[in-house]
């Protein structure tokens, strides 16, 4: 973001793609016998924090709409990686929302409520929100007209990236290289990795990685060998299961220099 934001400084971002063992939510929610007007199921974590004088409180509080179907795919986990949760990975059991960013997914679940009314605590009101816009963006300006309307920041859209060939180093003209990266989407299973040598002019199918599941990192591949030295933008662009095609803005591009031998 820029400029930059107050709280944690992620830089290109952090995430990870693991394996997660646990309890299905909804059939917690059916022991309960949630009543009719029950309208949300909020969460609360064990963790706490003073946080910003009126801005925020002591709990992180996250909650999802009964009727969302999101809440058939949630677990409660106790196990990541078939082994036990770890501390920093919200032990004891943790909430996993396939599909959603990780601000849902509350780490030392501690509660779990109904609510008859829709949930106006700092985090779902006025923190994690995002423009209501097509791509979610806006300017600093607008912002400042009071007029950006916000909605909770929650699926993730289709994504991908290139890990290698990173532009950290030059290739070789006429040598072979494999460029390899991960795509994922909040929407549905990965069907289809596109790459492009030449910045977005022409496509080209790259070979998928395995399946774990629709909401898991999808591995691809394409190999190409630069034809001539020069300087090329790679880029990836991805489609999953639901016909959700990564926009051109948001594309993953790196501009690769090759050389002659």
């Amino acid at each position: 973001m820029q400029p930059r934001v107050p709280g944690g400084q992620w830089g290109n971002g952090a995430m990870g793609n693991a394996k997660w063992t646990g309890v299905q939510l909804r059939e917690l929610l059916e022991t309960t016998n949630l009543k009719p007007d029950a309208l949300a199921v909020q969460f609360q974590g064990l963790d706490r924090g003073k946080g910003w004088a009126g801005h925020g409180s002591h709990d992180f509080l996250k909650s999802l709409d009964v009727k969302d179907a999101v809440v058939d795919d949630c677990i409660v986990a106790y196990a990541m990686n078939d082994e036990p949760l770890p501390m920093l990975n919200g032990f004891p059991v943790r909430l996993i929302v396939p599909g959603y960013f990780a601000t849902y997914w509350v780490k030392s679940l501690s509660w779990i409520r109904a609510l008859d009314k829709p949930d106006d605590n700092f985090w779902m009101k006025t923190g994690y929100r995002i423009p209501d816009a097509p791509r979610g963006n806006t300017t600093p300006e607008e912002v400042k007209t009071g007029k950006v309307k916000t909605v909770p920041m929650n699926r993730m859209p289709v994504r991908s990236f290139t890990i290698t060939p990173d532009g950290e180093s030059k290739l070789v003209a006429q040598l072979p290289v494999l460029i390899r990266g991960i795509a994922f989407s909040g929407y549905g299973a990965i069907n289809k990795l596109e790459v492009s040598t030449n910045d977005g002019r022409t496509w080209n199918l790259a070979e998928l990685g395995e399946d774990y599941g629709p909401y898991s990192f999808r591995t691809w591949s394409f190999p190409w060998t630069p034809a001539r030295p020069g300087r090329y933008t790679l880029t990836a662009r991805a489609t999953d299961a639901k016909n959700n095609v990564q926009p051109d803005s948001g594309l993953e591009s790196g501009r690769i220099f090759v050389e002659s031998d």
